[in-house]
C-alpha cells in the first residue's frame, strides 16, 4: 500500500464509521469464537487500529510486509511487532489461539500460501478472523489505490480456507446496510473520464452526525452478524477453525 494510504489510514481509522465498524465486528468476533484471554497474532496489522480494539483481550502480536505501517504502529504504543509477509510467517508452528487478517488475503499475490501461514501458527482449535472484499464486478479506483489483488465471493474464500485445512465456523456478507450506496457511488464514478494521476481510495467525508450514524448501523449489523448473517454486502467476514488435534 502506498505511504499517502497508510498515512490516511492512520489519521482517520480512530474515528471514520468504517474503520470503527469493522474493528468492533473483530473484537466481538474474537469474544465470541476465540478463548479466554487468548494468543493473538493480527497479520497485515497496517497503522495499528485493530490491534488498538483487541489488546484488552489477551495478548496480541502485529506482523506486516511494510515497515512504515510497523512505525505507525509503534506511534500507537505496540512493541510486539514482526516484519515479515503473509505468506512467509515468522513465528513458530501453533503459537497462537486466534489470527487475524483483516482485508489482508486481497494484498497477498499468492492467497493460498497466505492463507496455509494463518493456518500454520494457529494452534489446534484455534481460530482466523478474516475480512476481505467481496464481488470482482464492484472493483474500483478504491481496489487500485489499496494495492488489492482480487475481490472474493463466499464461496472463493470457502475454497481458500478448507484448501488450508480449516473449518470455516461462519462465512456472511458484510457492510450491508450502506451496500446501495456504496453500489451506487462506485457505478457512478465508473462514468468519469479515467483521469492520469494516482487513484485514490472512496473514504468520502461525512458530517459528524452522518459518522455517527454508519457506527451505530455498523453496530447493529455486528449484532446480527455475530448470530446469524447478511446475503450481500460490499465485504466478507470468516471465522474458520484448525482442526483438533486426534486424541
Amino acid at each position: 500500500m502506498r505511504y499517502d494510504e497508510l498515512e490516511k489510514m492512520y489519521r482517520l481509522e480512530d474515528v471514520y464509521w468504517w474503520f470503527v465498524g469493522r474493528r468492533r465486528l473483530v473484537r466481538e468476533l474474537v469474544r465470541k469464537y476465540g478463548v479466554d484471554r487468548p494468543r493473538m497474532l493480527d497479520v497485515g496489522c497496517g497503522t495499528g487500529g485493530t490491534l488498538d480494539a483487541v489488546a484488552s483481550l489477551g495478548h496480541v502480536s502485529g506482523a506486516d510486509a511494510a515497515q512504515e505501517a510497523l512505525e505507525f504502529c509503534r506511534r500507537r504504543g505496540h512493541a510486539s511487532l514482526v516484519r515479515c509477509l503473509a505468506q512467509d510467517l515468522a513465528f513458530a508452528q501453533g503459537g497462537f489461539d486466534v489470527v487475524l487478517g483483516c482485508d489482508l488475503l486481497e494484498h497477498v499475490d499468492d492467497d493460498a500460501a497466505a492463507a496455509g501461514e494463518l493456518a500454520r501458527v494457529l494452534r489446534p482449535a484455534g481460530v482466523v478472523v478474516l475480512t476481505v472484499p467481496a464481488y470482482q464486478w464492484l472493483w474500483s479506483e478504491h481496489d487500485e489505490a489499496l494495492s488489492h489483488r482480487r475481490r472474493y465471493s463466499r464461496r472463493q474464500l470457502r475454497e481458500l480456507l478448507e484448501a488450508a485445512g480449516l473449518q470455516p465456523l461462519k462465512l456472511t456478507s458484510a457492510v450491508s446496510f450502506v451496500f446501495p450506496g456504496v453500489l451506487l457511488v462506485r457505478l457512478l464514478r465508473r462514468l468519469r473520464l479515467k483521469g492520469t494521476g494516482l487513484p485514490h481510495t472512496l473514504l468520502m467525508s461525512v458530517p459528524p452526525w452522518a459518522n455517527r450514524l454508519l457506527v451505530w448501523l455498523h453496530d447493529v449489523e455486528t449484532w446480527i452478524v455475530c448470530r446469524w448473517g447478511f446475503p450481500f454486502g460490499t465485504s466478507i467476514v470468516a471465522v474458520a477453525q484448525k482442526p483438533r488435534e486426534a486424541s
